[in-house]
């Protein structure tokens, strides 16, 4: 028996996908959670990340594009997606940095 697909149905299914899509969004997120960067790891040394640049005078930041090497952290880097105390970053194929660190990749927000 042989059913065919009308467009109605082909239309109903592809609304019914796309309602579909944010929800399969909100399931992705909390397994972000556990995919924080460690500063232990070879790229996060090679770019002196760090979680809190504040606990950490002794790494030099210097001003770029016109920002204070003091004004510098993830939450205001272009690199840096997000307004959560973690946050993806593209440098680290987005994983999870705080928004409080810094690395040496740092570029402003236009």
């Amino acid at each position: 028996m042989e059913r065919k697909l009308s467009r109605r149905s082909l239309l109903r299914g592809a609304a019914t996908a796309a309602a579909l899509i944010p929800v399969v969004h909100l399931g992705v997120r909390p397994a972000l959670a556990d995919n924080r960067v460690s500063e232990d790891e070879p790229m996060s040394k090679a770019l002196k990340y760090v979680h809190d640049i504040d606990a950490h005078p002794d790494i030099p930041r210097p001003d770029k594009a016109g920002v204070a090497g003091a004004d510098q952290y993830c939450h205001n880097c272009a690199l840096y997606v997000g307004e959560d105390d973690w946050g993806p970053c593209s440098i680290f194929q987005n994983r999870l940095v705080a928004a409080e660190g810094w690395c040496t990749a740092w570029v402003p927000r236009s």
